[in-house]
């Protein structure tokens, strides 16, 4: 508990969850996440998909997406569920890579909203190549969701945090 001397009040101090995560509140209402092991992550996730890109161009009959669209969807799911570790592989190692720097906490919800929209697009991925779409529908689907974490990891502009924001009004998202 901390004893702020102002206004004579106690308060939950913020209890560390697994790596990168707190919880304040009761039950972990207040769930935040740390942008920088986010942005890692979502680079991470940008680097798996240029290299299937580049794959999928060079030689398409490697065919990485049966093992890369089911990892992504899995990921982005086990992302939202447990949150960024320790079970999530790409959040931990996001997060152990940015293990010294100072961490920059960000509203769980909207994150949580878009990495349900990547499992969504990661699905849709992998039901065009099982229906053996032309393989530029499927280069297509790689190009938007490997545009979409470039902008999360470099830019650090998330989309879908930008359509939560905007559709439901978040007065707590800080988009930038």
């Amino acid at each position: 508990m901390k004893r702020y001397p102002d206004d004579q009040c106690t308060v939950a101090a913020p209890i560390e969850h697994s790596i990168g995560q707190i919880l304040s509140g009761a039950y972990g209402s207040d769930v935040m996440f740390n942008a920088s092991a986010v942005r890692a992550r979502a680079g991470i996730l940008n680097i798996i998909l240029g290299i299937s890109i580049f794959i999928l161009l060079a030689k398409p009959e490697l065919d990485p997406i049966c093992y890369v669209a089911p990892f992504l969807f899995a990921d982005m799911i086990v992302a939202i569920i447990f949150g960024l570790t320790p079970v999530c592989p790409t959040g931990t190692l996001g997060t152990l890579l940015t293990r010294k720097t100072p961490p920059v906490w960000t509203p769980h919800i909207p994150k949580r909203f878009a990495w349900s929209l990547g499992a969504s697009l990661a699905l849709t991925i992998l039901v065009l190549r099982l229906l053996n779409c032309h393989v530029a529908w499927v280069i297509g689907g790689l190009g938007i969701f490997f545009v979409l974490t470039w902008l999360d990891a470099v830019l650090g502009f998330c989309m879908g945090c930008w359509i939560y924001s905007s559709v439901f009004n978040c007065q707590e998202c800080k988009i930038g």
